[in-house]
């Protein structure tokens, strides 16, 4: 108990952090005044969304320009400079961007689903931080084709209406972005955003943005100011306030298990404030059908599968620091006490969400009145100007058997030149009337980053019995320390190489009662050519003990080689080769992954393939295969099918076809349609059927 008190008593001194003045990069920002602000002119006719850019209210638009790269070489002229121009009406916010091309052939556009990944495609991003926090920050991108995609402080689950529209010509193509002021969340008394645009120019895989510090290219704490919005302690009265989903799933199952199911409800959300809002849940959907369409997992073995039912994906964003980290090395490294899957069926669920101050708040609820199952869960983080965070979690599981309770606190401190140093730590207790689930856990981690260096030095201690109910916990029992290196190498010019990357880690660990848990170590090498094809390398050795398993620790290595070929360009694909032992069988695997998309954005193929073979110490031999074949065939911006086939044998054998058809509406309806379950082992004679139909007001 006493090491917990100290250790909370370390985390209130990391807390006292204070304000500091806003940073500047050390080039010129075209578009700012002497105070670093981009002033936002208020206009009576709003532009039609068109992507012209040529009506008249467009000359009275704040002019800025993008004219330095981030990569490939970094703090470089852009090859091609873009001009942004910004205004505003009493409801929105509206941006258009220039974008010079070499010709029209050369912009490879690929996608035309909302919100899917653009990685690939030409095109702009708007990057706004309506809460002034300088750590987070809403965007908005869309590509060539006027398709688009947004998130909302990293979840890029968020949905919204606004509006987006792309003209391209011969020698350059424009962009109009259309920004609802009620769809952010924001205090109205906090009048400076930050905000920041990008573009990402295809045939050169070249990425530009407006301003930045070469030294911390993603920090936040660079974006401009924007001032001069109407902003108002009102709502704004043109946007709806209220927005209810409701929906209908039907299911049929032919064969010997047939039959015939359904379910509705009503999902919706009341926005009182503008930076408060309330959702709830009557009678949640739990097919997941959203979920089977993805195809995100069919492996016997359970996996960090994240939840993609509407209720918790929506404002999820607001429980970042107390549920588990969607990182994947934050995972098993950091306490949680939150995953929201591990709520099963409730009947109804309320959940808030927003900003008070420099305060960023989450609240929800669920419960199951059949089974007097019910959970609460709150999230607070606080921001001190750019220096750092303080955040505290509570949450409490009430089930007829017994309580389980927890309690988080953490925080971030940054100091050092450009915030180039920081100090992070979090202590999680969970307290239970189950004896075996009273536990707690602690990380504390010091970092060191900038455009060519990251240090990172980690200490993590998860108790015997730190088993939350309601978290995502997969090891308990161990006191490790850790230690990772990361150098990226940069040229001037990318006449040779674009860039090249190392890193090394070490990990040590024990468990509580001084036994043998954890040493392992590795190094990773990589090199990106010109033409973006990428040449990986890596080698590692993990002594790790598996005392359920066994008493004495497993020996595992492996190498691995891999290329990364085809850039952005329509065929690209993924070649490996691992070798190495693994709980003491020998292995060898090779593995090759195709991806092609026609440049209209018909039609889309993904084609995986591997092959595992394994001969363990007793003479056993085993080889898994696998193969999995994804075809899209893309109907319209809103209408798409996806074939899907996996097999696998070898250690257990899968034979599964699926086939799924998606309308998505830029209205928010949704359709589905899904033959077959995509999740399953073997092909199911499966029909389910999902409507959702939103209504604003």
């Amino acid at each position: 108990m006493d090491s917990h008190r100290r250790y909370v008593w370390g985390l209130a001194l990391l807390l006292m952090a204070s304000a500091a003045a806003h940073e500047r990069p050390p080039f010129e920002v075209i578009g700012v005044n002497e105070r670093y602000e981009l002033i936002v002119p208020v206009v009576i006719t709003a532009p039609v969304v068109d992507g012209k850019l040529d009506e008249p209210v467009w000359s009275q638009a704040a002019q800025a320009k993008i004219v330095r790269q981030v990569s490939p070489s970094l703090g470089q002229p852009a090859s091609l400079p873009t001009t942004v121009l910004v205004l505003a009406t009493a409801d929105k916010l509206f941006v258009g961007f220039r974008c010079p091309i070499a010709s029209k052939d050369a912009i490879r556009a690929y996608e035309t689903r909302y919100d899917a990944p653009m990685r690939n495609d030409e095109r702009v991003t708007v990057l706004l931080d309506t809460l002034h926090t300088h750590d987070r920050a809403y965007e908005f991108t869309v590509n060539a084709r006027g398709t688009r995609a947004d998130s909302r402080f990293g979840n890029e689950r968020w949905d919204a209406q606004w509006e987006a529209a792309v003209q391209v010509g011969e020698t350059e193509w424009t962009a109009e972005i259309a920004i609802p002021f009620a769809i952010l969340t924001y205090d109205p008394r906090q009048t400076v955003w930050g905000i920041n645009f990008a573009r990402f120019i295809s045939d050169r895989e070249e990425l530009t943005v407006w301003a930045f510090h070469p030294d911390r290219p993603w920090d936040l704490r660079y974006m401009p100011h924007l001032v001069g919005l109407p902003l108002t302690q009102k709502r704004h009265n043109n946007g709806p306030r209220w927005l209810l989903k409701a929906f209908s799933v039907a299911d049929h199952t032919f064969g010997d298990d047939k039959g015939i199911g359904n379910h509705y409800g009503l999902d919706g959300e009341w926005a009182f404030r503008q930076n408060l809002a309330l959702r709830f849940v009557l009678k949640p959907d739990f097919s997941e059908v959203e979920e089977a369409f993805e195809s995100i997992d069919v492996s016997y073995v359970e996996q960090f599968v994240p939840d993609r039912r509407e209720f918790f994906v929506q404002g999820g964003e607001f429980f970042n620091e107390v549920a588990v980290a969607g990182e994947g090395w934050r995972r098993g490294n950091e306490p949680n006490l939150f995953f929201s899957r591990r709520i099963q069926r409730f009947d109804v669920g309320m959940k808030v969400t927003g900003v008070l101050g420099d305060k960023r708040l989450g609240f929800l609820s669920t419960h199951n009145l059949q089974d007097r199952e019910h959970s609460f869960v709150l999230n607070v983080a606080q921001t001190f100007g750019t220096k750092g965070r303080a955040y505290w979690g509570y949450v409490d599981a009430l089930r007829p058997a017994g309580f389980h309770r927890g309690l988080l606190l953490g925080g971030e401190w940054r100091f050092g030149g450009q915030g180039r140093f920081s100090f992070r730590g979090s202590y999680a207790r969970h307290f239970s009337s189950d004896p075996q689930r009273n536990g707690g856990a602690g990380t504390l981690r010091f970092n060191y980053g900038d455009e060519r260096w990251f240090v990172s030095l980690g200490w993590t201690a998860f108790s015997p019995n730190f088993r939350p109910l309601l978290g995502y916990v997969p090891r308990t029992d161990f006191k490790r320390i850790s230690l990772f290196s990361h150098r990226a190498f940069r040229p001037k010019s990318t006449r040779s190489y674009r860039e090249a990357n190392l890193s090394v880690y070490w990990r040590r660990g024990e468990t509580f009662g001084g036994k043998f848990f954890e040493h392992s170590y590795g190094i990773n090498a990589s090199l990106t050519l010109r033409d973006l094809t990428e040449v990986s390398l890596g080698w590692e050795r993990n002594r790790h003990a598996e005392y359920h398993i066994r008493p004495q620790p497993f020996n595992d290595h492996g190498l691995h080689i891999g290329i990364d070929f085809g850039g952005n360009r329509p065929l690209r694909g993924d070649l490996g080769y691992t070798v190495g032992q693994a709980f003491d069988g020998r292995y060898r695997q090779p593995f090759l992954a195709l991806r092609w998309d026609k440049p209209d954005g018909s039609w889309r193929l993904r084609l995986e393939i591997s092959q595992r073979r394994q001969t363990f110490g007793d003479g056993t031999r085993q080889t898994v295969r696998s193969r999995e074949v994804n075809l899209i065939r893309v109907l319209s911006e809103d209408k798409w099918l996806v074939l899907r086939y996996f097999y696998r044998s070898g250690d257990f054998t899968i034979k599964n076809f699926a086939l799924s058809f998606r309308l998505k509406r830029q209205s928010g309806e949704e359709l589905y349609f899904i033959w077959g379950d995509p999740r399953a082992r073997q092909t199911r004679n499966h029909l389910i059927v999902k409507w959702i139909m939103p209504f604003r007001f």
